[in-house]
């Protein structure tokens, strides 16, 4: 189980296929956020997936109790990849089974975590931190880490098209719009496709407006998940800050430089030799792992991103043919 999030989500593949590695036969079950779930069961190979809603809006009932009534087998092993308090009790739910978690942090730094005192995780990648799980329930198995979703083509072969995907969660993860549009102007695209989500309209609408016709009509933020993945399938390449279309274009092979500034590319880099980092590599970064809504740091005013400069972007940008 991964309940969040989407690029979190992904990165959880390499698991799905260590275990159908270890035991062909096996019947995978993925309980994961009701939102993800068509995403889950079509592009991760698992037997079923199950949503889980927490506001319990089927029946009135809580989200623990769905994913209860909806699963009444017996399991052998879960594997809970987000160890969360949620995920911990949602785990002791299925009874008999051999249970292991993911264990991020020592019993001191989670009660630290608690009250704000969370230092990035800088040492391992997210894919490593899950395959941990698998190693711990003693299925460790070689593979090749680098996530990939089955089941989609990428679609080319049509004009050249670039994504750019400014949008993120958190505002210290997000480089200046201004920005984007600057290197949009020189990239070397017939196309561009802006990529981003219902919260990210302000910045794509901006976009829209400075870019005009080279912009596709396609609004992918009005689409699901499953229209985010065939809409992400046609690019040639794109380019993201650390989120959650970034991590799904490097899993479907398309070339991707990823824009780090408080998060860390150690554990969330895309992984392969088609792809690309591009960080300032502060020494006060990376300082979060997740971002937020202002710079932690005094008297650092955000500079991992605000001083990142278009010709740098622009640099890794042309590495991948774009």
């Amino acid at each position: 189980m991964r309940l969040t999030a989407l690029g979190d989500v992904v990165l959880t593949e390499p698991v799905i296929r260590a275990l159908r590695a270890g035991d062909p036969s096996a019947e995978i079950h993925y309980v994961t956020d009701h939102r993800y779930a068509p995403f889950v069961e079509r592009y991760l190979g698992v037997d079923r997936a199950v949503g889980y809603d927490r506001r319990g809006a089927d029946r009135g009932m809580g989200g623990v109790d769905r994913v209860r009534a909806r699963l009444d087998e017996r399991y052998d092993l879960v594997l809970d990849l987000q160890g969360k308090l949620r995920t911990r009790s949602l785990a002791r739910r299925f009874a008999g089974a051999e249970r292991h978690t993911l264990e991020k942090r020592t019993v001191g730094q989670a009660l630290l975590s608690i009250v704000g005192h969370d230092p990035p995780i800088d040492d391992r990648h997210s894919v490593d931190l899950y395959l941990s799980v698998v190693a711990a329930a003693g299925r460790s198995i070689e593979i090749e880490r680098a996530p990939r979703l089955r089941g989609v083509e990428r679609t080319r072969g049509g004009p050249r098209r670039v994504g750019l995907s400014p949008g993120a969660t958190h505002a210290t993860k997000r480089w200046p719009v201004e920005r984007f549009i600057a290197l949009a102007e020189r990239i070397e695209a017939d196309e561009l496709l802006l990529v981003g989500g219902p919260a990210d309209v302000p910045l794509l609408d901006a976009m829209r407006a400075a870019l005009g016709a080279r912009v596709a009509d396609l609004r992918v933020e009005t689409l699901d998940v499953l229209g985010l993945v065939e809409a992400i399938a046609t690019l040639d390449a794109l380019v993201s800050v650390d989120t959650g279309p970034a991590h799904i274009a490097a899993a479907l092979g398309v070339p991707t430089a990823v824009l780090f500034g408080p998060t860390s590319p150690t554990r969330w880099g895309p992984i392969g030799a088609s792809h690309r980092v591009v960080t300032l590599g502060l020494d006060c970064a990376p300082c979060s792992n997740t971002g937020g809504a202002k710079c932690p740091v005094r008297g650092r005013d955000h500079a991992c991103l605000q001083t990142l400069e278009v010709d740098r972007v622009l640099a890794a940008v042309r590495e991948l043919g774009a």
